[in-house]
């Protein structure tokens, strides 16, 4: 199995010697078989020479740039069909097929599921208060059982698995705001602007998820604004809005912890005709506490593995599924963490 290399240890020079690539590290300096690199992750804080590219697109691998923060700036790869160009081309083709339909059922159940854990979790924690709970989730679960009636008409289907999800999300917020102190409660989603704090810290904390989830698309070779549910979005991440969806929990969690932890205060919130947002007193508390929740490791598919590493390791399963040939069995992809 060849494997991605990633150089971002700071003077790394990366050239060609006798076939192979050399990595050269102050004193060390040790080569690697273009046989065995898939593709090569590069920092702005290393080089590479023209041989080195050259090597790589002989072997059809790309060379993925990052900038300072870690988020790919570009690429480079054969001009002939590879295997970045054909998942592109599987993309498109799924986007009206069966296969992006279920991909994208794949997408939402996920995301349900991980909604009815996640109240599941927070009622275990909280003896005397099941009342609470048993509504919302029996909505929430009613919805989910719906997403298998979804048919095989592929617009149709797409408006439905919205509503299904819309009716999820709502039974879903209301019973995370009455878990919230008082003064924090709220009515229900508001995006771009919040309405209130809750919300604010919510959109900040899907904001650094985007940011995860499009790295990981990039790495992949997948193209962020080629989505199969999203489909109608003109120059928007589609793909980005699709695969956001099973990792939305993390951010949820990171939120409703937070407030629920009392960790928030109202000094890290400014308001402006009735928009809330955090100021520059309560976004590190959030960049703080969402970057914890995706460096803490979970169990996934019987190892420790940080949640963050899930997002790029989907996103590969992803344009693994994508390449499949149709006639074959589709080989399961989504799977997060359990509660």
């Amino acid at each position: 199995m060849r494997m991605q290399l990633v150089i971002n240890t700071p003077g790394t020079f990366i050239t060609q010697k006798d076939g192979c690539f050399r990595l050269k590290q102050k004193e060390k300096q040790f080569d690697i078989s273009p046989l065995k690199v898939e593709s090569i992750v590069i920092s702005n804080q290393a080089m590479i020479s023209s041989q080195a590219v050259v090597l790589a697109l002989e072997h059809n691998i790309d060379i993925i740039f990052l900038d300072t923060y870690g988020d790919p700036m570009g690429r480079i790869w054969f001009s002939k069909m590879g295997s970045t160009a054909l998942v592109r081309r599987r993309q498109l083709e799924a986007m009206d097929s069966p296969l992006g339909l279920q991909l994208v059922i794949d997408m939402v159940t996920q995301k349900i599921e991980n909604q009815v854990g996640f109240l599941k979790k927070l009622m275990y924690a909280r003896p005397g208060r099941q009342e609470h709970f048993i509504t919302p989730v029996q909505a929430i679960q009613k919805a989910w059982s719906d997403l298998s009636s979804c048919g095989t008409d592929l617009e149709a289907a797409r408006n439905r698995l919205m509503g299904l999800e819309g009716i999820a999300g709502r039974a879903y917020f209301q019973c995370l705001s009455g878990l919230l102190p008082e003064k924090y409660q709220f009515k229900g989603r508001s995006r771009r602007p919040a309405k209130d704090p809750f919300n604010a810290c919510l959109n900040y904390c899907y904001g650094i998820l985007y940011s995860l989830v499009e790295k990981a698309c990039i790495l992949s070779g997948l193209d962020p604004y080629v989505g199969f549910l999203h489909t109608d979005n003109y120059n928007k991440k589609s793909l980005v809005f699709d695969l956001i969806e099973p990792f939305r929990i993390y951010g949820e969690q990171t939120a409703v912890y937070l407030f629920t932890g009392k960790k928030m205060k109202d000094d890290y919130f400014d308001a402006k005709e009735g928009n809330v947002s955090l100021n520059q007193t309560g976004k590190p508390v959030v960049v703080e506490a969402m970057n914890k929740h995706l460096d803490e490791s979970v169990r996934f598919r019987g190892r420790n593995v940080k949640r963050r590493f899930i997002v790029q390791h989907e996103a590969h399963c992803l344009a693994n599924v994508l390449l499949t040939d149709s006639g074959e069995k589709r080989p399961e992809w989504l799977e997060i963490e359990e509660f």
